[in-house]
């Protein structure tokens, strides 16, 4: 099971969060959700028993997650939510070959595309374009009031190679408090490689996260982690 996607979006004065993760090889699916204020509003989920059965290694997987989070993210951005009904359809089977379900669409917009529509758009028109991939170098560990080691590595999404020059930030974010603290910044080396150590706070209440940024001309991905005790 690989590092979800985790990304807020402010859209018409409200804040949608999208979150995107690896259900693991014995569930093979890739599942987004965006919700707010704790209500979901659409759900993504697809199957990957072909990358499974070809035995795939887990660049594979994450390069299909970070696309998936990639489109629902831009369609976020652009819209796509404020014509939903605010229904979530059932939960199809495990024997759908492929599992999408989304909110109904209002009929008196039927000449416009869907969400579901306009995220297969972008997935079709992003075949064969390279786009940037963040992966964790080491197993992280983020706890509150101690010293951590940060690593992670920036490839292309095609050949999987590594991308010197990459801008990193890591950010401390809490529930507990609107200030976001800069925990490192920097630039991926020649083997498109960022390290640093970095002091996380003492916890404050609420529920934190560091959030690991890399932004370069192929574009922007993030991984984020829980702060535990």
């Amino acid at each position: 099971m690989l590092t979800g996607y985790n990304t807020d979006i402010q859209h018409s004065g409200t804040t949608y969060h999208v979150q995107t993760e690896d259900k693991g090889r014995e569930n093979p699916l890739v599942e987004s959700l965006v919700y707010t204020s704790g209500e979901i509003l659409y759900t993504r989920r697809t199957p990957y028993h072909d990358l499974v059965e070809q035995d795939v290694d887990k660049e594979a997987i994450a390069s299909l997650m970070e696309r998936q989070h990639r489109a629902i993210v831009d369609a976020v951005q652009n819209g796509g939510l404020e014509r939903l009904s605010g229904r979530v359809e059932p939960a199809p089977s495990a024997d759908d070959t492929t599992i999408i379900h989304s909110i109904a669409d209002d009929p008196g917009d039927q000449e416009e595309p869907s969400l579901d529509q306009v995220i297969l758009d972008y997935l079709e028109s992003q075949r064969g374009q390279a786009h940037l991939i963040l992966q964790a170098a080491i197993d992280h560990d983020f706890c509150y009031d101690g010293q951590t080691e940060i690593s992670v590595t920036a490839v292309d999404s095609l050949a999987h190679e590594p991308q010197t020059g990459v801008a990193i930030s890591v950010l401390f974010k809490s529930t507990a408090e609107p200030r976001r603290l800069v925990l490192a910044e920097g630039t991926t080396d020649d083997d498109g490689r960022f390290s640093a150590q970095a002091e996380i706070p003492s916890y404050s209440g609420g529920t934190s996260a560091v959030v690991i940024t890399a932004k370069s001309v192929l574009g922007r991905s993030e991984m984020k982690h829980l702060v535990h005790k």
